[in-house]
Parts: structure tokens; C-alpha cells; sequence
């Protein structure tokens, strides 16, 4: 899995909350357990000023969980 990188817009998703789903995820996947792909959609992160680009993030968390479910 790749660091992903976000663009920041005027409203977005909160960055720290985003950061800490990317570090847990990675995280759990090189321990060898690895989240279900069925939890990486709707995350529920808040909207913030100056948060990261919602569209990129869902593409982001959809694409793990694709790779986790094999295809």
C-alpha cells in the first residue's frame, strides 16, 4: 500500500482523522490482519475547513479495499 497523498480544499475531510485511518490500516494490514474490506466505506470522518479532498479520499479507501478484496 502506498502513502496516498491528498489535495487540501476549503472544506474537506479532517486531515488527523484521515492520517490516523491510513496509519491503523497500514498498520494492521503488515501485522497480517488486515481490516475487511466492508469497513473501509463511509468512514465517517467530519468536515473541517482546509480539510483533504473528499472525493480523493473515498477513491483512496474504495482502491484498499478493492486490492483487499482481491481484485
Amino acid at each position: 500500500m502506498e502513502n496516498p497523498f491528498f489535495s487540501v480544499r476549503f472544506r474537506g475531510y479532517d486531515r488527523a482523522q484521515v492520517d490516523r485511518a491510513v496509519v491503523r490500516i497500514r498498520t494492521a494490514t503488515d501485522a497480517g490482519a488486515p481490516p475487511h474490506p466492508d469497513s473501509l466505506t463511509d468512514m465517517g470522518f467530519q468536515l473541517t475547513m482546509r480539510g483533504y479532498d473528499t472525493s480523493e479520499v473515498d477513491e483512496y479507501f474504495a482502491e484498499v479495499a478493492r486490492t483487499l478484496r482481491g481484485g
